[in-house]
Protein backbone atom coordinates (compact mmCIF):
# COMPACT_ATOMS: atom_id res chain seq x y z
CA UNK A 1 0.00 0.00 0.00
CA UNK A 2 1.05 3.60 -0.40
CA UNK A 3 3.66 4.62 2.12
CA UNK A 4 1.98 7.47 3.90
CA UNK A 5 3.59 10.33 5.78
CA UNK A 6 3.34 10.15 9.57
CA UNK A 7 0.34 12.48 9.50
CA UNK A 8 -1.46 10.62 6.74
CA UNK A 9 -0.87 7.28 8.47
CA UNK A 10 -2.26 8.71 11.69
CA UNK A 11 -5.29 10.01 9.84
CA UNK A 12 -6.08 6.63 8.34
CA UNK A 13 -5.88 5.14 11.82
CA UNK A 14 -8.59 7.49 13.09
CA UNK A 15 -10.52 8.50 9.95
CA UNK A 16 -14.12 9.56 10.40
CA UNK A 17 -16.73 9.88 7.67
CA UNK A 18 -18.74 13.08 8.03
CA UNK A 19 -22.44 12.35 8.41
CA UNK A 20 -23.89 15.84 8.75
CA UNK A 21 -24.79 17.77 5.64
CA UNK A 22 -27.80 19.75 6.75
CA UNK A 23 -28.39 23.45 7.10
CA UNK A 24 -26.00 25.26 9.40
CA UNK A 25 -23.10 22.84 8.86
CA UNK A 26 -19.73 24.60 8.74
CA UNK A 27 -17.23 23.34 6.19
CA UNK A 28 -13.47 23.86 6.26
CA UNK A 29 -13.04 22.64 2.67
CA UNK A 30 -14.85 21.15 -0.29
CA UNK A 31 -13.64 18.63 -2.85
CA UNK A 32 -15.65 18.59 -6.08
CA UNK A 33 -18.56 19.97 -4.09
CA UNK A 34 -18.31 17.44 -1.25
CA UNK A 35 -17.74 19.18 2.06
CA UNK A 36 -15.32 18.35 4.86
CA UNK A 37 -17.05 19.53 8.01
CA UNK A 38 -15.42 21.50 10.77
CA UNK A 39 -16.53 18.82 13.25
CA UNK A 40 -14.86 16.09 11.20
CA UNK A 41 -11.68 18.12 10.72
CA UNK A 42 -11.31 19.15 14.35
CA UNK A 43 -11.81 15.57 15.53
CA UNK A 44 -9.14 14.28 13.19
CA UNK A 45 -6.74 17.14 13.83
CA UNK A 46 -6.97 16.69 17.59
CA UNK A 47 -6.45 12.93 17.37
CA UNK A 48 -3.54 13.27 14.94
CA UNK A 49 -1.88 15.91 17.14
CA UNK A 50 -2.04 13.61 20.16
CA UNK A 51 -0.28 10.88 18.17
CA UNK A 52 2.54 13.11 16.90
CA UNK A 53 5.12 13.94 19.58
CA UNK A 54 6.53 16.85 17.56
CA UNK A 55 3.33 18.88 18.00
CA UNK A 56 1.54 17.14 20.86
CA UNK A 57 2.22 20.07 23.19
CA UNK A 58 2.34 22.83 20.57
CA UNK A 59 0.69 26.12 21.47
CA UNK A 60 -2.61 26.92 19.76
CA UNK A 61 -2.04 29.27 16.83
CA UNK A 62 1.71 28.62 16.67
CA UNK A 63 3.25 28.34 13.17
CA UNK A 64 4.21 24.69 13.66
CA UNK A 65 0.70 23.73 14.77
CA UNK A 66 -0.94 25.68 11.94
CA UNK A 67 1.30 23.90 9.42
CA UNK A 68 0.46 20.56 11.00
CA UNK A 69 -3.27 21.28 10.88
CA UNK A 70 -3.04 22.29 7.22
CA UNK A 71 -1.27 19.00 6.45
CA UNK A 72 -4.07 17.19 8.25
CA UNK A 73 -6.59 18.97 6.04
CA UNK A 74 -4.58 18.25 2.88
CA UNK A 75 -4.53 14.56 3.78
CA UNK A 76 -8.29 14.62 4.28
CA UNK A 77 -8.69 16.32 0.90
CA UNK A 78 -6.57 13.66 -0.77
CA UNK A 79 -8.57 10.90 0.93
CA UNK A 80 -11.78 12.49 -0.35
CA UNK A 81 -10.79 12.79 -4.01
CA UNK A 82 -9.37 9.26 -3.92
CA UNK A 83 -12.62 8.01 -2.38
CA UNK A 84 -14.62 9.77 -5.09
CA UNK A 85 -12.51 8.33 -7.90
CA UNK A 86 -12.68 4.84 -6.41
CA UNK A 87 -16.47 5.08 -6.67
CA UNK A 88 -16.23 6.24 -10.29
CA UNK A 89 -13.97 3.32 -11.15
CA UNK A 90 -16.26 0.82 -9.48
CA UNK A 91 -13.78 -0.05 -6.75
CA UNK A 92 -15.74 -1.44 -3.82
CA UNK A 93 -14.92 -3.19 -0.56
CA UNK A 94 -17.08 -6.00 0.77
CA UNK A 95 -18.48 -5.63 4.30
CA UNK A 96 -17.14 -9.08 5.17
CA UNK A 97 -13.60 -7.90 4.38
CA UNK A 98 -14.05 -4.87 6.62
CA UNK A 99 -15.36 -7.04 9.43
CA UNK A 100 -12.51 -9.52 8.98
CA UNK A 101 -10.00 -6.69 9.38
CA UNK A 102 -11.83 -5.38 12.44
CA UNK A 103 -11.82 -8.88 13.96
CA UNK A 104 -8.08 -9.16 13.35
CA UNK A 105 -7.46 -5.84 15.10
CA UNK A 106 -9.61 -6.88 18.07
CA UNK A 107 -7.70 -10.17 18.36
CA UNK A 108 -4.64 -8.18 19.38
CA UNK A 109 -6.34 -7.21 22.64
CA UNK A 110 -6.93 -9.39 25.68
CA UNK A 111 -10.70 -8.87 25.63
CA UNK A 112 -13.46 -6.53 24.46
CA UNK A 113 -13.07 -4.30 27.50
CA UNK A 114 -9.37 -3.72 26.75
CA UNK A 115 -10.19 -3.04 23.11
CA UNK A 116 -12.89 -0.54 24.02
CA UNK A 117 -10.59 1.20 26.51
CA UNK A 118 -7.97 1.58 23.75
CA UNK A 119 -10.56 3.09 21.43
CA UNK A 120 -11.70 5.49 24.13
CA UNK A 121 -8.13 6.59 24.80
CA UNK A 122 -7.73 7.35 21.10
CA UNK A 123 -10.97 9.32 21.08
CA UNK A 124 -12.63 6.89 18.68
CA UNK A 125 -15.75 4.78 18.38
CA UNK A 126 -16.14 1.36 16.76
CA UNK A 127 -18.07 3.01 13.94
CA UNK A 128 -15.22 5.43 13.28
CA UNK A 129 -12.68 2.63 13.28
CA UNK A 130 -14.84 0.62 10.90
CA UNK A 131 -15.04 3.60 8.52
CA UNK A 132 -11.26 3.96 8.72
CA UNK A 133 -10.77 0.29 7.84
CA UNK A 134 -13.10 0.64 4.85
CA UNK A 135 -11.13 3.69 3.64
CA UNK A 136 -7.84 1.82 3.96
CA UNK A 137 -9.11 -1.23 2.08
CA UNK A 138 -10.58 1.01 -0.63
CA UNK A 139 -7.29 2.83 -0.91
CA UNK A 140 -5.44 -0.47 -1.27
CA UNK A 141 -7.84 -1.79 -3.89
CA UNK A 142 -7.51 1.41 -5.91
CA UNK A 143 -3.73 1.32 -5.53
CA UNK A 144 -3.67 -2.22 -6.91
CA UNK A 145 -5.84 -1.18 -9.84
CA UNK A 146 -4.00 1.98 -10.96
CA UNK A 147 -0.48 0.85 -10.01
CA UNK A 148 -0.20 -2.88 -10.74
CA UNK A 149 3.10 -4.62 -10.07
CA UNK A 150 5.36 -4.41 -13.15
CA UNK A 151 7.50 -7.23 -14.47
CA UNK A 152 11.14 -6.78 -13.49
CA UNK A 153 13.85 -7.89 -15.90
CA UNK A 154 17.25 -9.33 -15.08
CA UNK A 155 18.80 -6.31 -16.78
CA UNK A 156 16.98 -3.94 -14.40
CA UNK A 157 18.14 -5.96 -11.41
CA UNK A 158 21.76 -5.94 -12.63
CA UNK A 159 21.67 -2.18 -13.22
CA UNK A 160 20.22 -1.56 -9.76
CA UNK A 161 22.83 -3.82 -8.15
CA UNK A 162 25.73 -2.10 -9.94
CA UNK A 163 24.46 1.34 -8.92
CA UNK A 164 23.93 0.40 -5.26
CA UNK A 165 26.74 -2.03 -4.49
CA UNK A 166 27.78 -0.13 -1.38
CA UNK A 167 24.39 -0.87 0.21
CA UNK A 168 24.82 -4.61 -0.27
CA UNK A 169 27.70 -5.12 2.13
CA UNK A 170 27.70 -7.71 4.88
CA UNK A 171 29.20 -6.13 7.97
CA UNK A 172 31.97 -7.94 9.82
CA UNK A 173 30.53 -10.23 12.49
CA UNK A 174 31.87 -12.01 15.53
CA UNK A 175 30.69 -14.97 17.55
CA UNK A 176 31.41 -14.03 21.14
CA UNK A 177 30.98 -15.62 24.54
CA UNK A 178 31.29 -13.81 27.84
CA UNK A 179 31.12 -14.22 31.57
CA UNK A 180 29.53 -11.34 33.46
CA UNK A 181 30.01 -10.61 37.13
CA UNK A 182 27.42 -7.92 37.79
CA UNK A 183 28.00 -4.65 39.60
CA UNK A 184 24.83 -2.62 40.00
CA UNK A 185 24.73 1.17 40.04
CA UNK A 186 23.64 1.05 43.68
CA UNK A 187 26.37 -1.38 44.77
CA UNK A 188 28.33 -0.41 47.90
CA UNK A 189 32.13 -0.20 47.71
CA UNK A 190 32.31 -3.52 49.51
CA UNK A 191 29.94 -5.18 47.02
CA UNK A 192 31.87 -3.76 44.07
CA UNK A 193 35.15 -5.00 45.52
CA UNK A 194 33.68 -8.47 46.08
CA UNK A 195 32.43 -8.60 42.46
CA UNK A 196 35.85 -7.60 41.15
CA UNK A 197 37.56 -10.24 43.30
CA UNK A 198 35.18 -12.89 41.94
CA UNK A 199 35.85 -11.76 38.35
CA UNK A 200 39.60 -11.90 38.93
CA UNK A 201 39.28 -15.40 40.39
CA UNK A 202 37.30 -16.61 37.37
CA UNK A 203 39.81 -15.04 35.00
CA UNK A 204 42.67 -16.76 36.79
CA UNK A 205 40.91 -20.13 36.46
CA UNK A 206 40.41 -19.56 32.73
CA UNK A 207 44.02 -18.56 32.25
CA UNK A 208 44.92 -21.79 34.02
CA UNK A 209 43.05 -23.83 31.41
CA UNK A 210 39.51 -24.12 32.84
CA UNK A 211 36.68 -24.56 30.34
CA UNK A 212 35.03 -21.23 29.45
CA UNK A 213 31.50 -22.59 28.99
CA UNK A 214 31.63 -24.49 32.28
CA UNK A 215 32.67 -21.41 34.26
CA UNK A 216 30.11 -19.28 32.43
CA UNK A 217 27.33 -21.60 33.54
CA UNK A 218 28.65 -21.51 37.10
CA UNK A 219 29.54 -17.84 37.57
CA UNK A 220 28.01 -15.65 34.86
CA UNK A 221 25.16 -13.37 35.89
CA UNK A 222 23.89 -12.69 32.39
CA UNK A 223 20.57 -14.59 32.23
CA UNK A 224 20.49 -14.36 28.44
CA UNK A 225 23.69 -16.33 27.86
CA UNK A 226 24.54 -18.08 31.13
CA UNK A 227 22.79 -21.37 30.35
CA UNK A 228 24.36 -21.41 26.88
CA UNK A 229 27.85 -21.30 28.35
CA UNK A 230 28.13 -17.56 27.76
CA UNK A 231 27.41 -17.78 24.02
CA UNK A 232 26.17 -14.47 22.61
CA UNK A 233 25.77 -15.77 19.06
CA UNK A 234 26.77 -14.01 15.86
CA UNK A 235 26.41 -10.25 15.54
CA UNK A 236 28.29 -7.08 14.70
CA UNK A 237 30.14 -5.66 17.68
CA UNK A 238 28.24 -2.39 17.16
CA UNK A 239 25.39 -4.02 19.06
CA UNK A 240 27.39 -3.94 22.32
CA UNK A 241 28.22 -1.09 24.71
CA UNK A 242 31.34 0.91 23.84
CA UNK A 243 33.77 -0.67 26.33
CA UNK A 244 32.67 -4.19 25.42
CA UNK A 245 32.90 -3.43 21.68
CA UNK A 246 36.39 -1.92 22.00
CA UNK A 247 37.69 -4.97 23.85
CA UNK A 248 36.01 -7.45 21.47
CA UNK A 249 37.37 -5.70 18.38
CA UNK A 250 40.94 -6.15 19.63
CA UNK A 251 40.59 -9.91 19.97
CA UNK A 252 41.47 -12.40 17.28
CA UNK A 253 39.68 -15.70 16.79
CA UNK A 254 40.22 -17.91 19.85
CA UNK A 255 41.56 -15.09 22.03
CA UNK A 256 40.19 -14.12 25.44
CA UNK A 257 40.16 -10.69 27.05
CA UNK A 258 41.13 -9.65 30.54
CA UNK A 259 38.53 -8.00 32.78
CA UNK A 260 36.40 -5.49 30.87
CA UNK A 261 34.47 -3.01 33.01
CA UNK A 262 31.14 -1.68 31.71
CA UNK A 263 28.02 -0.27 33.33
CA UNK A 264 26.86 -3.88 33.77
CA UNK A 265 29.89 -5.02 35.73
CA UNK A 266 32.99 -7.07 34.84
CA UNK A 267 33.11 -9.09 31.63
CA UNK A 268 35.51 -11.71 30.37
CA UNK A 269 35.13 -12.01 26.60
CA UNK A 270 36.04 -14.91 24.32
CA UNK A 271 36.07 -14.47 20.55
CA UNK A 272 34.94 -17.88 19.33
CA UNK A 273 34.90 -17.04 15.62
CA UNK A 274 34.70 -14.11 13.22
CA UNK A 275 33.61 -13.26 9.69
CA UNK A 276 35.08 -10.34 7.72
CA UNK A 277 32.96 -7.79 5.92
CA UNK A 278 31.95 -9.06 2.49
CA UNK A 279 30.11 -7.96 -0.62
CA UNK A 280 26.77 -9.71 -1.06
CA UNK A 281 26.45 -11.39 -4.43
CA UNK A 282 23.79 -10.47 -6.95
CA UNK A 283 22.15 -13.84 -6.42
CA UNK A 284 21.89 -13.22 -2.66
CA UNK A 285 20.06 -9.91 -3.06
CA UNK A 286 18.19 -10.51 -6.31
CA UNK A 287 14.78 -10.90 -4.66
CA UNK A 288 15.31 -7.85 -2.46
CA UNK A 289 16.26 -5.73 -5.45
CA UNK A 290 13.26 -6.96 -7.44
CA UNK A 291 10.93 -5.97 -4.59
CA UNK A 292 12.55 -2.53 -4.35
CA UNK A 293 12.12 -1.91 -8.08
CA UNK A 294 8.48 -3.00 -7.93
CA UNK A 295 7.80 -0.67 -5.00
CA UNK A 296 9.51 2.26 -6.71
CA UNK A 297 7.69 1.74 -10.01
CA UNK A 298 4.32 1.32 -8.33
CA UNK A 299 5.00 4.41 -6.24
CA UNK A 300 5.75 6.50 -9.32
CA UNK A 301 2.60 5.26 -11.06
CA UNK A 302 0.40 6.00 -8.05
CA UNK A 303 1.93 9.44 -7.54
CA UNK A 304 1.23 10.25 -11.18
CA UNK A 305 -2.35 9.10 -10.63
CA UNK A 306 -2.73 11.30 -7.53
CA UNK A 307 -1.23 14.31 -9.30
CA UNK A 308 -3.70 13.87 -12.17
CA UNK A 309 -6.65 13.61 -9.78
CA UNK A 310 -5.53 16.69 -7.87
CA UNK A 311 -5.16 18.77 -11.02
CA UNK A 312 -8.71 18.11 -12.17
CA UNK A 313 -10.33 18.24 -8.73
CA UNK A 314 -12.11 21.38 -7.62
CA UNK A 315 -10.59 22.00 -4.19
CA UNK A 316 -11.83 24.86 -2.03
CA UNK A 317 -10.19 25.73 1.30
CA UNK A 318 -12.98 27.58 3.08
CA UNK A 319 -11.21 28.13 6.40
CA UNK A 320 -9.27 31.39 5.89
CA UNK A 321 -6.65 30.61 8.52
CA UNK A 322 -5.82 27.23 7.00
CA UNK A 323 -5.99 28.62 3.46
CA UNK A 324 -3.26 31.13 4.34
CA UNK A 325 -0.81 28.45 5.51
CA UNK A 326 1.87 27.69 2.94
CA UNK A 327 2.73 24.00 2.65
CA UNK A 328 4.74 21.77 0.37
CA UNK A 329 2.25 20.50 -2.20
CA UNK A 330 4.61 17.88 -3.62
CA UNK A 331 3.01 14.45 -3.68
CA UNK A 332 4.76 12.21 -1.11
CA UNK A 333 6.65 9.17 -2.34
CA UNK A 334 4.43 6.13 -2.61
CA UNK A 335 5.18 2.45 -2.54
CA UNK A 336 3.61 -0.87 -1.71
Amino acid sequence: MKKMTRIAAALLAVAVIASLAGCGTTYVAKVNGVGITKTEFEGLAEAAQKQDSTVASATAGSPELLTFRRKVLDSMIENEFVRQDAKKQGVTVADKDVQAQLTQIKSGFADDATFNDALKSAGMTVEQLTSSIKDQLTYQALYDKVAPAPKVTDAQIQTYYDANKATFQKAAQAQLSHILISVTATATPEQAAKAKATAESVLKQLQGGADFATLAKKYSEDPGSKDAGGDLGWSTTDSYVAEFKAAADKLKKGQMSGLVKTSFGYHIILKVDEKPAAQQTLEEVKDTISQSIVQEERGKAFNAYLDKLKKVAKIEILDKTLAAVKVDTTTPTSGN
